[in-house]
Parts: C-alpha cells; sequence; structure tokens
C-alpha cells in the first residue's frame, strides 16, 4: 500500500485518516501514545531511524524520542516543519502533499508559506478530540520514506489502546 497511496485523491487521503479521534488527551495520553509509538516502530522497522513527536496546537512538545539511533538534528527539523504544516493547515502533512503534487505548484505559490518553515511532506498526522472543530497537536514520524512515516502515523493511532 505504500506506493499506492500517492494514487489516493484528497477525499480517499481524509477517508483514510478520519476516524483518528481520542476521547480525551492530556500529558499522561501523550507519553502512553509516544511510548506505544516508539515500541510499534521498533517491531514494525527493526533498526531504523526513526524520531517521533508529540507537540500540541500551542506548540508545547509533550513526547519526543528516537526509535533507534542514527537520528540527528535534521530529523529535529523535518519534524517541526511537518508538524507547521500541519497546525497551520489542520490537515496531515502527506495531504497537503498530494494537494500540492495535483496542482502541481510549489507551497509557496500555493499557500504562500516557506518551504524553510513548512513541509508538504508525509509523517505528521493531526491529533483530533472528538466532538471538537480544531485540533490538539500533531503526531509527526520522520525517519522512513514519507509514505511510510505517514503510514506507519496512520497505524499507531488507529491501532492505540487508550484513545476511546
Amino acid at each position: 500500500m505504500t506506493h499506492e497511496i500517492y494514487s489516493y485523491s484528497l477525499a480517499q487521503l481524509d477517508e483514510l485518516e478520519q476516524n483518528l479521534e481520542f476521547s480525551s488527551f492530556d500529558a499522561e495520553t501523550a507519553w502512553k501514545l509516544g511510548s506505544y509509538a516508539r515500541e510499534f516502530a521498533i517491531k514494525k522497522f527493526p533498526g531504523k531511524s526513526i524520531l517521533i513527536n508529540i507537540t500540541l496546537s500551542d506548540g508545547h512538545t509533550l513526547f519526543q524520542t528516537a526509535a533507534s539511533s542514527g537520528t540527528s538534528v535534521d530529523n529535529d527539523k523535518w519534524v517541526q516543519r511537518k508538524i507547521n504544516a500541519v497546525l497551520r493547515f489542520r490537515k496531515s502533512s502527506f495531504w497537503l502533499g498530494q494537494k500540492l503534487r495535483s496542482k502541481n505548484l510549489p507551497l509557496e505559490e500555493v499557500f504562500f508559506v516557506s518551504s524553510l518553515e513548512y513541509a508538504s511532506h508525509g509523517g505528521s498526522i493531526p491529533l483530533r478530540l472528538k466532538n471538537f472543530d480544531g485540533i490538539l497537536g500533531a503526531l509527526t514520524i520522520s525517519g522512513l520514506a514519507q509514505e511510510e512515516d505517514h503510514l506507519l502515523a496512520i497505524e499507531i493511532v488507529k491501532s492505540f489502546p487508550g484513545r476511546v
């Protein structure tokens, strides 16, 4: 499914990313989700250098860790740019990239923002609460191919036992 995701329409991506809501969310939930994400990533991608981050919509980071050795400050920079995109547009960073690919235009021309601050590459998904229209933050993965980062983030939230 990893490469076929590039053929998904924006509506199909919306469908793939729906029902990822939490009934409640706090620092304890973030710790449990992040810890679960780390274990999940290690099992699914053993030995891969993956950075996992959970940041609230006000920019406060509640969780960040590497799943294995080999991550660097470059992963930190990618994570921040992906988070910026999710928090601003309230859509996944992969969704944003697909929208730009469909228009065949760069981020700067479509949204008038800098690619130095925003990344339209997969790996960051909005974290949502049930019965709340906004987003509470973002779960971000960096270190794999962008479609793998994106699908891993979705799989983690969908399978997380403390979500509902």
